[in-house]
This record gives structure tokens, C-alpha cells and sequence, in this order.
């Protein structure tokens, strides 16, 4: 596990990148996607923190490198707080959506688990411990697909998982839609983007040159 900033983590990769914000003095650990492997969770312990602690947990988009963590992260959490997107809620809360959950290009079944929250608005902020997780609907690679902005001491902090694509019809893919999105997180200049899976950016000028590299390679 990697510290990118006091309270911020790279829990490392199973299937996506893993991140977590550490908000214990009220609110606890919040998770940004489970990834494909409990394992790769349970080793925040190595680092002093605990399972047990982890209080809420964003889907950033229904893809099973993503999701398929959260049943196991569910038994060891019971009260873990799930919260995803209604328009890619139904693929992590029920069966047979495997073309756009994308299990059987991993050769894995889904195990659903229960939102605590599907977003429905533009952006929704939560209040968690001394950090407020602002929620943006960014549809493109899936039609419910978000991005998470975090503002901790001095750095704005963009979660934006799989910013690079891939752009399918199976998974309901709209590139006109992508550009608009992709043009919301510019507008936030934030200083460190955590992609899902080709690492950490910083500061916010290689944050923007990313993000515009791959508006302009998808038109």
C-alpha cells in the first residue's frame, strides 16, 4: 500500500486500482471501488488501519474489476455503505447483467450486493468525517459511470477511473457524452488524479494533459 498524501492511499491493484481515504476522526475509511480481490483490502491492516473501520465504499461504474469484491468486503463489513449510480445500480445489485458487468471476460461470477445510495443528480456531496466526497456523474464508458472530488489540506483530489475507456455498445458506451464528462472534471483543476488503472498524476497540469490526451484520441 502506497501513501500518495497524509490521509490519502493506493491500496494497490486487483482488477483496478484501489484507493482510500482515511476520514477515522468521525467518519471512518472510505474505499473508491473494491477491485477484484478481499486480499488486496485486507492489507491496509499491514499498515495500522483496520478492516473493520471501513465505512464506506463508492462505485465509481458497474465493470467487475470494479465490483467483485464487494460481496467478500460485505461479510467481513456488515454496515459498509455501498453507493453507486442508479443508471449502473441494477448490474451491481442483481444477477444476469454479465455483458455489462463484463464478468465473463474475467471468467468470474458476480455476487450482487445492496446500494446504500443510488445517485441521481448531477453531483451529490457526503459529508464523511472531515471530508466532503463530492460525487459527479460522468457518463461515457457507462452510462452511470462517476468521478469523485476531495479536497484534503491543500490538494483537490479527482478519483476518475477508467477515464481512458475502452468505449463499447455492450456497455453502453456514448462518446459525446464522455467529452461533455471529461470537460467537467477539467473544470475542477484538481492536483492528483487517481486513475483505475494507470496510476497517479500529479500535479494539475499532467492531470489535464491526461485527461485532454485521451478527449482528443476519443472523438
Amino acid at each position: 500500500m502506497e501513501q500518495i498524501i497524509k490521509n490519502l492511499y493506493h491500496v494497490g491493484d486487483s482488477g483496478c486500482s484501489v484507493f482510500l481515504v482515511d476520514s477515522r476522526k468521525e467518519g471512518g475509511l472510505v474505499l473508491i471501488d473494491c477491485g477484484m480481490s478481499i486480499d488486496l483490502i485486507r492489507d491496509i491492516e499491514v499498515e495500522g488501519l483496520k478492516i473493520s473501520d471501513i465505512t464506506y465504499c463508492f462505485l465509481t461504474h458497474c465493470h467487475i474489476d470494479h465490483i467483485a469484491a464487494c460481496s467478500a468486503l460485505l461479510e467481513l463489513v456488515p454496515d459498509v455503505k455501498f453507493i453507486a449510480h442508479e443508471l449502473d445500480a441494477n448490474p451491481i445489485e442483481m444477477e444476469g447483467f454479465n455483458s455489462k458487468t463484463a464478468a465473463s471476460w474475467y471468467g468470474v461470477r458476480y455476487k450482487p450486493v445492496k446500494l446504500f445510495k443510488r445517485l441521481t443528480n448531477e453531483v451529490e456531496e457526503f459529508n464523511i468525517g472531515e471530508y466532503k466526497f463530492k460525487c459527479i456523474h460522468t457518463p461515457g464508458h457507462t452510462p452511470g459511470s462517476i468521478a469523485i472530488y476531495v479536497k484534503i489540506g491543500n490538494n483537490g483530489v479527482l478519483f476518475g477511473q477508467d477515464i481512458h475507456g475502452p468505449f463499447m455498445a455492450s456497455f453502453g458506451s456514448n462518446l459525446d457524452d464522455y467529452q461533455k464528462s471529461m470537460q467537467k472534471l477539467l473544470d475542477l483543476n484538481a492536483d492528483i488524479l487517481c486513475e483505475g488503472h494507470f496510476g497517479i498524476f500529479r500535479p494539475a497540469d499532467k492531470v489535464r494533459k491526461y485527461i485532454e490526451g485521451y478527449m482528443r484520441s476519443n472523438r
